[in-house]
């Protein structure tokens, strides 16, 4: 496949939001809707955004994402901004808030066309999705989605179902805005998993079977700052080089995920639909995952252990394991308080997995079941 590199305007370094103004300027925007959650709100994050814009230039806000994307929150952002009648969309956020952000682009740019002003209609429909999509900027609050440079996201039909893939070029935000000051008021955990959500993006970008020497190296330089920052980065959330070196991995992650994911984000999606944080499915789906690729693309791991620095390929599903256990996160589902349903029926969803197609090995049900099995504990 011809190498492709689909990348927003980015925009970072400490302070960056204060560019937000100039960007909707640039974009033609002049009553953005903002898109954010209460926990970001109750952080103060929020203020921090609206005290970039001048005196009494007050944007639309929605601020009622829901912990995880659904359909349901898009719609209803979705109605403040035609009833406000904005012509930009503002996320400011993590995963969920960014991916919610561009279904309310989509349908901003849709709904006048033959599939309306419905979320759930364009989840799973690629192609329903056209150069119309709002002018979207995305700030990120978060060092790990890599939402802000994807040209995907994950929305889930309601609160307990499995997410759908919202999916184009076109959605991939105009504007990064990547501030490392944002990410300093998250709770230790979410700076964990966070920071391995973006290694599991470099790492299963990497491996994923399109050629693309671009962004090869891209995920690789990724994988090596996770590696090196991420316990700095928890440990001490003062640390302003290691938020910068986090969110600069974060955002290689994002740039690597159109080359592909895997079967690590195919157990991550069949297994979100008891609420669990994202970035906690991928940390425990990746040491059992990265063994079975050891015996299956043995050079493409081996390449991965030298971003690590660790010695084989073998070694480095054993490191991330370990970086789990000193980061504190649970190592099973059981701990992460998952309850396990038809096993069977879990197994055959991750191996039918669309994440699976660019995978350089699908693991078959039985494959699957063993791997589900060693992650329940």
């Amino acid at each position: 496949m011809t190498p492709f590199l689909h990348t927003p305007r980015v925009i970072f370094d400490h302070g960056a939001i204060r560019a937000l103004p100039a960007e909707l300027a640039q974009l033609g925007v002049t009553r953005p809707l903002v898109v954010t959650d209460q926990g970001l709100v109750r952080a103060g994050l929020l203020e921090r955004l609206l005290a970039v814009f001048p005196s009494g230039d007050r944007p639309v806000l929605f601020d009622a994402i829901p912990e995880n994307p659904t359909a349901a929150g898009v719609d209803a952002a979705f109605a403040l901004y035609q009833s406000a009648g904005c012509d930009g969309v503002v996320a400011l956020g993590g995963g969920s808030v960014l991916d919610s952000g561009k279904g309310v682009a989509v349908l901003a740019g849709h709904v006048d066309q033959e599939w309306g002003g419905a979320c759930i209609a364009y989840m799973g429909h690629p192609e329903r999705i056209t150069h119309r999509v709002a002018p979207l900027i995305a700030i990120p609050t978060t060092a790990g989605t890599g939402s802000e440079a994807s040209h995907g996201s994950g929305i889930h039909p309601t609160e307990t179902t499995r997410a759908i893939g919202l999916n184009s070029a076109w959605i991939t935000p105009r504007v990064a805005i990547c501030d490392p000051d944002l990410t300093q008021s998250l709770p230790r955990h979410l700076i964990a998993q966070t920071g391995m959500d973006a290694l599991s993006h470099c790492i299963e970008g990497f491996l994923a079977t399109q050629r693309n020497p671009l962004l090869d190296a891209v995920a690789l330089d990724g994988i090596k700052r996770v590696h090196e920052w991420v316990e700095r980065a928890t440990e001490d959330p003062s640390d302003r080089e290691a938020r910068w070196q986090m969110m600069l991995a974060a955002l290689a992650g994002g740039m690597a995920i159109p080359k592909g994911l895997g079967p690590i984000h195919a157990i991550a999606g069949t297994l979100g639909d008891q609420g669990l944080h994202h970035g906690l499915l991928v940390t425990l789906a990746m040491p059992p995952v990265l063994r079975l690729h050891t015996h299956h693309v043995p050079e493409r791991m081996g390449l991965l252990a030298e971003a690590m620095g660790v010695g084989t390929g073998h070694e480095v599903a054993d490191e991330i394991a370990a970086l789990n256990h000193r980061l504190g996160l649970p190592a099973t589902l059981g701990a992460a308080g998952y309850k396990t349903t038809d096993l069977d029926e879990l197994a055959q969803s991750v191996s039918e997995s669309r994440f699976n197609i660019f995978s350089p090995y699908r693991p078959t049900p039985a494959e699957s079941k063993a791997i589900l099995k060693d992650l329940i504990g």
